[in-house]
């Protein structure tokens, strides 16, 4: 199957969204905030850059469990 980058639809999401959290009912934020770690989260929460998540993915290759054991074992 042979794919273009332009074909690829990019979805973009936070993995921590504490806006939604706090409406659930889930207001977790202080915790993070009492140890200092907000910045990390904003740094997961930043910039999708799509170009290169495209360019990544249309080259990407997959192996099976069973060829990756193969090929380790004959590596030792």
């Amino acid at each position: 199957m042979s794919l273009e980058e332009w074909d690829l639809n990019v979805q973009v999401e936070n993995p921590i969204d504490f806006v939604s959290l706090a409406h659930y009912g889930c207001d977790i934020k202080k915790y993070y905030e009492a140890q200092d770690l907000l910045n990390y989260f904003d740094m997961l929460n930043g910039p999708t850059y799509m170009n290169l998540v495209r360019h990544f993915w249309v080259r990407a290759r997959f192996m099976n469990a069973k060829l990756l054991s193969w090929r380790w074992m004959k590596k030792f």
